[in-house]
C-alpha cells in the first residue's frame, strides 16, 4: 500500500504535537505518496505495519492509489540485454549488493547508477539497476567481469 501525507501530516512534521515516538516522526517524514509501505518498512528502523495505522488514525496519512509504473524504453537495435533472475531476493539485500558492486567496480563512474539505485523503490527497479550496472561493468571490463559481477548479485 503506498500512503501520502495529508495537510494535517505536512502541519505535523512542523508542529511536533501529536507524534513523540523518533521511529514514527521519521516514518512520516520519509512518506511520500510514491514508496511502498514494505519498502519503507525495510528502510526505517524501529517501525511496524501498525506505525501506518497509527498515523492513518490520527488522520496524518491516508493511502493512496499507486502511480502507473512509467513506460519502459526499449532496448536500442543491437544492444545487449543482461538477464539477471532476481527471485527469492529480498528488497535490502539486493540494494545493497548492487550498491556494493557500483562502489567497487564502477567507482565515480557509477555515480549516475548510484542515484538511479537511490530512486528504486521496487524489487522490479532494482532489477533494472542490476542490469545496468552489469552491462556498464563488462562494457569496461571485458564479459569475465560482467559475469562475476552477475554471479555476485545472484549469491545476495
Amino acid at each position: 500500500m503506498i500512503w501520502a501525507k495529508t495537510d494535517a501530516g505536512r502541519a505535523e512534521v512542523q508542529a511536533r504535537a501529536l507524534v513523540k515516538e523518533r521511529a514514527q516522526r521519521n516514518l512520516l517524514l520519509v512518506i511520500d505518496g510514491k514508496t511502498p509501505d514494505d519498502v519503507l518498512l525495510a528502510r526505517i528502523v524501529g517501525i511496524s505495519a501498525a506505525d501506518f495505522e497509527m498515523l492513518a488514525s490520527l488522520g496524518l496519512i491516508e493511502a493512496v492509489a499507486a502511480p502507473a509504473p512509467p513506460p519502459r524504453p526499449a532496448p536500442a537495435a543491437g544492444a545487449t540485454v543482461v538477464d539477471i533472475d532476481v527471485s527469492g531476493h529480498s528488497y535490502a539485500a539486493l540494494r545493497g549488493a548492487i550498491g556494493k558492486l557500483i562502489s567497487k567496480e564502477l567507482g565515480m563512474r557509477g555515480f549516475a547508477l548510484s542515484m538511479v539505485l537511490d530512486e528504486s523503490v521496487t524489487i522490479e527497479d532494482l532489477k533494472e539497476v542490476a542490469q545496468r550496472v552489469v552491462k556498464q561493468i563488462g562494457d569496461r571490463k571485458g564479459p569475465e567481469a560482467a559475469e562475476a559481477a552477475r554471479q555476485f548479485l545472484l549469491r545476495h
